[in-house]
């Protein structure tokens, strides 16, 4: 090879991000997306916590964040009765301790800043209809090939293709064709517990913009996000068994959702409420666009493998109860790209050349320090997900009980928010991108964010 390239597959938030990463780092790319638009109006509506504006913060995109999105400082909550269970306060403790509020941004909204924040050269190379059919590995690089018969030749791959990853897929079968005996993906690594509806309707009263707010019971739980025109709405049902198969979900399949929970209380209803009652039934009759997705949650035991590395859902897979699944995603992408720094930067260093790009053993453990730094971070984010979407549904008489009458009270909201503020505080950023310190709390941020003073010879490829 006399070039470095890396092909992205998978043009989400994850992907683009990515895009971002190698804009900055001056290496080639290209990201080829299967859909026909990469900034698509569909989907429902992401949090973006401190982690991930912070990084988003660094590469110039928070003004325009800021103006797409909506801050959150409580979740209101309450039962399927529509019963006060007192609000939840987690977010005004991420502004103390992190110094920002977590804001809500619907999909769209997020890939067209992503998207607009690249520069012209490097919005080109991002590809639609591009559906991946084929990885092929070898010593000096990789093939992939789309469906439509293109072929694209680079260095390595990264796979941000999501929960229902192709590169994931394709990785595993090169895996287990290799001479050389290695650990083995399961072929369905995800289980499903819970199913989940997303709805997005306009703004009318009784619910207002602004409002964020839980409805918690068993078997259903569902999480309200209101704009100024459009509000989402996210339930999630638990399912009698536990699987690894996924379905495809049809309008029959809606209406019979709709049949067994429309009577929940979005806001309002019940003695402790008061207000007007609106339901998840009113808000789908108003409906301007609904889905149904099963709701994956799992982590591979491998990121990588010979030139291959996956990052965001590809990887790992959360339910989205604490919004931190896109989040994760993004900071795999800084890690995985902090990790490939370390290897330009250590092989120019050794030979002087400032053209030279690292050779595969050293991408190899690069890959393999990614997966360490994040592996244990992921895995507590998964659990913390699973716990609070096993709670708002009560899934046993102890988390019935958590939710109730632990969960609800601030000074212990308090307590577990600060226990986790250091670990928080620990999330990286790129070590090779300037830009400014946003956001200051209570827990200073172990890596700090690069300074323009504090230029230093690139270590990427020019």
């Amino acid at each position: 090879m006399s070039a470095f390239k890396v092909i992205v597959v998978g043009g989400g938030p994850v992907g683009l991000t990515a895009a971002h990463s190698l804009s900055r780092a001056n290496l080639d790319f290209v990201v080829l997306e299967s859909r026909s638009k990469i900034v698509l109006d569909a989907g429902s509506n992401l949090v973006l916590l401190p982690i991930g504006l912070r990084v988003l913060g660094q590469l110039g995109l928070l003004p325009v964040i800021e103006r797409v999105s909506s801050p959150m400082s409580r979740f209101k909550r309450i039962d399927h009765g529509g019963r006060d269970l007192g609000d939840t306060l987690w977010f005004t403790y991420f502004k103390e301790n992190h110094g920002a509020y977590p804001r809500v941004i619907s999909r769209h909204d997020l890939m067209q800043t992503l998207h607009d924040g690249l520069p012209a050269e490097a919005q080109a190379k991002l590809l639609p209809n591009k559906k991946v059919v084929d990885v092929v590995t070898g010593p000096d690089g990789v093939k992939v090939t789309c469906a439509d018969g293109t072929t694209y030749e680079g260095a390595v791959v990264v796979g941000a293709d999501g929960a229902h990853s192709k590169v994931r897929d394709l990785m595993r079968t090169a895996a287990l064709q290799s001479a050389t005996p290695v650990e083995v993906n399961d072929a369905k690594p995800f289980l499903t517990s819970y199913r989940a509806m997303w709805v997005r309707f306009p703004t009318v009263a009784p619910v207002q913009p602004g409002d964020a707010s839980e409805t918690h019971g068993y078997d259903c739980t569902l999480q309200l996000f209101a704009g100024e025109d459009t509000s989402v709405i996210g339930i999630y049902e638990r399912l009698d068994e536990p699987t690894r198969d996924g379905v495809r979900y049809t309008q029959a399949d809606e209406a019979q959702f709709i049949e067994r929970w429309g009577h929940l209380p979005i806001v309002g209803s019940g003695s402790d409420n008061g207000g007007p009652k609106f339901t998840i039934g009113d808000a789908y009759a108003n409906r301007t666009q609904a889905g149904m997705v099963n709701l994956e949650e799992g982590i591979l035991k491998r990121w990588s493998w010979d030139r291959i590395v996956l990052a965001g859902d590809a990887a790992h897979k959360f339910t989205p109860s604490t919004g931190a699944g896109c989040n994760n995603g993004i900071v795999d992408v800084v890690a995985l790209a902090n990790e490939m720094y370390h290897a330009f930067r250590e092989v120019r260093g050794a030979s002087g050349d400032a053209t030279a790009f690292p050779d595969r053993d050293r991408l190899l453990a690069a890959f393999d320090d990614y997966q360490q730094v994040r592996f244990g971070t992921v895995k507590d984010g998964l659990a913390a997900a699973s716990q609070a979407t096993g709670s708002a549904t009560w899934s046993d008489m102890t988390h019935r009980f958590v939710d109730r009458h632990i969960l609800s009270k601030p000074s212990l909201q308090k307590f577990f928010a600060t226990w986790n503020a250091r670990a928080l505080a620990r999330t990286p950023v790129f070590e090779y991108v300037e830009g400014e310190e946003h956001m200051v709390g209570k827990f200073p941020w172990a890596q700090p964010i690069r300074e323009a003073a504090a230029r230093a010879e690139p270590a990427q490829a020019t």
